[in-house]
């Protein structure tokens, strides 16, 4: 069984949007990312597991998603 490819988009954004906020919003950023990653463990998932679905692939279909969704 594989993360639902909407979560694990949805956690790369949230992870993103932390990577590039200001200083004054890492916080609300990290609460958003630990909220997905919660989330995704809740359904059974590992952090192993996480790091097992990054790939080239996920990338390239994750920024696909970003581009079709405006995010």
């Amino acid at each position: 069984m594989k993360i639902p490819k909407e979560l694990m988009f949805e956690y790369l954004l949230s992870l993103e949007n932390y990577n590039e906020s200001h200083p004054t919003l890492k916080d609300i950023t990290m609460k958003e990312a630990l909220d997905i990653q919660k989330k995704i463990i809740e359904l059974g998932f590992t952090d192993k597991d996480i790091v097992n679905m990054k790939s080239e692939e996920l990338i390239l279909e994750y920024k696909m998603w970003r581009k079709e969704t405006g995010q």
